[in-house]
């Protein structure tokens, strides 16, 4: 198996453990549970953003090789972007998956007041969505990057090239307007757009007969 097809497939991968991550993501809001659910609940956070941590080098990876193939200094800037984006993606997941389950185990157990708990729930929040448009807007640069590129060596198709045009630049504008909340929700829709770039984007660097251009270390 060529690189190319290595690349292909940790790039379908990657957007799968997104999908994945954000499909069995709980959601949010004031609701009475059990112990059990309780601990139900935290196990399942916890899971989701490990999995979603998990497939950050499987993308990278994936990203490195469309980026070889593309073979070009602004898809290698693009690449660098990328990586930027994936180092917020992990802050965000461990703030959401990691650090607020601890604070809600010392919520529930009554360690303190609720009052002095829910401050540090809220910052947390707020770091998790600060790092969360961080990295949407870090996997879109790329993409916008690499199909500005394709469209000019055609290393894409032409209507991938341009959903990317799309994707990308209506995610950053979304989230520099304030039109979309990075919410669960918000969050879901920018990373099923990107998803699907990376998927076939991933389909067309497998079925790539054209080795890599530049080879590996």
């Amino acid at each position: 198996m060529n690189h190319n097809r290595l690349g292909g497939i940790a790039l379908i991968v990657g957007a799968l453990f997104g999908i994945v991550t954000l499909t069995f993501h709980p959601t949010g809001g004031e609701h009475r549970v059990t112990a059990a659910q309780f601990e139900t609940l935290i196990a399942v956070t916890v899971g989701v953003h490990a999995l979603a941590i998990s497939g950050l080098p499987i993308s990278f990876a994936g990203a490195l090789g469309l980026s070889r193939q593309i073979n070009s200094p602004i898809a290698l800037f693009g690449l660098i972007i990328y990586g930027f984006g994936c180092a917020a993606v992990m802050i965000a997941a461990t703030a959401s998956g990691l650090v607020t389950p601890f604070l809600l185990r010392q919520l529930v157990s009554h360690t303190g007041t609720p009052e002095q708990w829910h401050p540090f729930l809220h910052y947390n929040h707020a770091i998790n969505q600060a790092f969360a448009q961080i990295g949407a807007i870090g996997f879109s640069i790329p993409i916008l990057l690499w199909s500005f590129v394709s469209l000019r060596n055609q290393t894409l198709p032409l209507a991938l090239a341009v959903y990317g045009f799309v994707a990308a630049i209506g995610t950053v504008l979304a989230i520099v307007t304030g039109s979309l909340s990075l919410d669960l929700h918000g969050f879901r829709v920018i990373t099923l757009a990107q998803a699907i770039w990376f998927i076939f984007a991933g389909i067309v660097l497998w079925r790539s007969a054209r080795p890599a251009t530049v080879p590996v270390p």
